[in-house]
């Protein structure tokens, strides 16, 4: 079934009940005091069949034409395919007909028709008169090649014509995709016996299946769909588009409220503080004011606040700005979503405009190129032009396609789709983390590699006679935050790239660079050199070979730690060295006493050093730890190859 949802606009008692009653034969006034009153005070709905044979329904939205109840009929028009305005013959256009064009202009209505109601009250050319002011007002709106339709809804004149006119704008119109991550702003809660919580409204993206779980904004508490109708008959799902009541499971009626939303749990954030474009309605009466205090309207939602001028001081009537509004309360919102702003008092439509960031950034400074530039990219700039400014803001470096989808409030398969072409077009590179995937930005993993690039050198320069730099030292000294999975990706690169390299003892070197040793070091070198092939296999102590003079010391440290580097002395245990030819001799000379005897034991092996215990027990457990030896008992044995 194809099912498209018709709003209501226009001025209090211009028929517009009337009206939906002569095509539905419903009535949307369902309040005793609408009924006492004559007047819509809250929204109303019914639905209209309109080709039973292609299977098309209209889900229609009444609306309250009362200027007290303006923020009812913002609710309304949340999520509408269509709008009627509707305009009483005898009245002409009155100060609501204006109001409420603005707002469906204001909230992106693209497609609508008008209807002239009472038609029966007047004269022929008084109608055409009617029907002149009404193009004058609609000259230049998405109204302004809008079909005009006369009709008496007491006579039913005229209503067969609407119904026809409307048909044919339903069957051209084309249904927006499903993608999109679900949302449902809630204009309805109530109870119904034997099935508690149902809430009404019209999705506004994406799909929901009778099962899910849901989470309801702002509150954040997650409920399960238990039941679904659609346009008043029960469905298995309900997508973009749709005229929706869900029964819901887990949650009482007097916690949910008109204001409130239904989305994919952990989506969406609620948030106090959003950065929005602003069209100031020529018809505002005084200029708007820096701080001024102002109605914000959104979905189903009406909040207090503050608006903030971001790049003006003033805004004068008929300009646009970019702003910040600083809101009482909190709302949910996505880029790209329509709001609209109302004065605080008196209450009157005075602008709107689109949702450019609704996140956690702050409190913006005014006037700055760093606050307005991202902006203008926001309003202006494609998917790629918005992900791509992502990965380049300060302080992030890494993003998931899911980081990116939460961050933009962005559907899942757009950002995919988004980052494998900024991908393919080599702005991004994927870093693979197990089954993960992460994406960084080309410039930021090139600065990485400069920085780890110009860190190297200056550890060579500092450090001359130290083959290279620690792993973790040289994190210390990039940026705060830099992720290792950026920082090892780098360092891959650099590595295959023959810039980098990686030394025997792990140390991070410069390719082809090479310790050169002044002769007084060389002398040094031989000096520790000879004091451990002294007493092959009873070495002295590094501290007993320290200069007296403390002025020496660090380079003399630094030139045994060359050794140890380089392999010239092991260390077998903290603190305790030995040179490499007097292990290796000692490691064919117990090799052939085990293949002689089949085992040592820790005596053994003590006569075969001829030293302390002090030393015997490090080295057997040096050579259990090279696999030439293991231990069975008290006893060693070759290690298996």
């Amino acid at each position: 079934m194809k099912k498209v949802v018709l709003g209501t606009a226009g001025h209090i008692d211009h028929g517009k009940t009337a009206l939906i009653l002569a095509l539905t034969g419903i009535d949307t006034d369902r309040l005793p005091e609408e009924k006492t009153r004559g007047i819509t005070i809250d929204l109303g709905f019914a639905y209209l069949d309109i080709d039973v044979d292609k299977d098309v329904r209209i889900g229609i939205v009444d609306v309250p034409g009362h200027e007290r109840f303006v923020k009812n009929m913002l609710a309304g028009a949340t999520g509408i395919d269509l709008a009627m305005l509707v305009i009483a013959a005898d009245d002409g256009v009155m100060p609501q007909t204006v109001e409420h064009l603005d707002i469906l202009e204001l909230l992106g209505i693209k497609r609508g028709i008008i209807a002239i109601t009472k038609k029966d009250l007047v004269a022929d050319d008084w109608l055409e008169l009617v029907k002149e002011d009404v193009k004058k007002l609609v000259k230049g709106t998405f109204l302004q090649d809008a079909p005009i339709e006369t009709v008496s809804s007491l006579t039913g004149e005229g209503i067969p014509e609407l119904k026809e006119t409307l048909k044919g704008l339903v069957l051209n119109l084309q249904e927006e995709p499903t993608q999109g991550i679900f949302r449902l702003p809630i204009d309805r809660a109530f109870t119904i016996q034997g099935f508690g919580c149902v809430v009404t409204g019209t999705v506004s993206s994406g799909e929901v299946k009778v099962g899910d779980a849901v989470e309801i904004l702002p509150a954040k508490e997650t409920v399960r769909v238990r039941g679904i109708e659609v346009h008043g008959k029960k469905s298995d799902r309900a997508h973009r588009g749709q005229r929706t009541a869900l029964n819901l499971s887990g949650v009482k009626t007097s916690e949910v409220y008109r204001g409130h939303q239904l989305s994919v749990p952990g989506y969406l954030e609620p948030v106090d503080i959003v950065d929005c474009h602003l069209n100031y309605l020529s018809s505002a009466r005084k200029p708007l004011v820096n701080r001024e205090r102002i109605r914000f309207h959104i979905a189903t939602s009406e909040v207090m606040g503050r608006v903030v001028l971001l790049d003006k001081d003033v805004v004068r009537p008929g300009e646009d700005a970019f702003v910040q509004y600083k809101l009482e309360g909190t709302v949910v919102a996505e880029r790209g979503e329509h709001y609209v702003m109302r004065s605080y008092s008196p209450c009157r439509t005075i602008g709107g405009g689109e949702v450019l960031r609704a996140a956690h950034t702050g409190r913006l400074k005014r006037f700055r190129e760093e606050t307005l530039e991202p902006l203008r990219l926001l309003l202006k700039g494609t998917d790629y032009d918005i992900i791509e400014k992502t990965f380049l803001e300060p302080g992030h470096f890494l993003f998931s396609h899911e980081d990116i989808s939460r961050r933009l409030h962005m559907h899942p398969s757009r950002v995919k789709e988004a980052l494998a072409e900024l991908t393919k077009r080599g702005v991004l590179v994927e870093i693979k983390d197990n089954s993960k995937v992460f994406s960084a930005h080309r410039d930021k993993l090139s600065a990485t590699k400069t920085q780890i690039v110009r860190h190297v050198e200056e550890f060579h320069r500092a450090n001359p006679v130290k083959r290279g730099i620690e792993d973790s030292a040289l994190r210390t000294r990039l940026p705060k935050g830099t992720p290792v999975r950026l920082l090892s990706r780098a360092m891959d690169d650099l590595r295959r790239e023959g810039v980098i390299t990686t030394t025997s003892g792990n140390k991070i070197a410069m390719a082809g660079y090479h310790v050169s040793l002044s002769e007084s070091d060389r002398k040094t070198v031989k000096s520790i050199e000879d004091s451990f092939l002294k007493d092959r296999l009873a070495p002295p102590a590094l501290e007993k070979l320290l200069p007296k003079d403390s002025s020496e010391r660090d380079r003399f440290r630094s030139l045994f730690n060359l050794m140890v580097e380089e392999g010239t002395l092991i260390e077998i245990k903290p603190a305790l060295y030995f040179h490499a030819k007097a292990v290796e001799e000692l490691k064919e000379r117990l090799k052939s006493q085990i293949q002689e005897k089949g085992a040592v034991t820790v005596g053994d092996f003590r006569d075969l050093v001829g030293t302390s215990r002090k030393y015997v027990v490090p080295l057997l457990e040096y050579f259990d730890q090279m696999r030439l030896t293991k231990r069975e008992g008290d006893k060693r044995v070759l290690h298996s190859p």
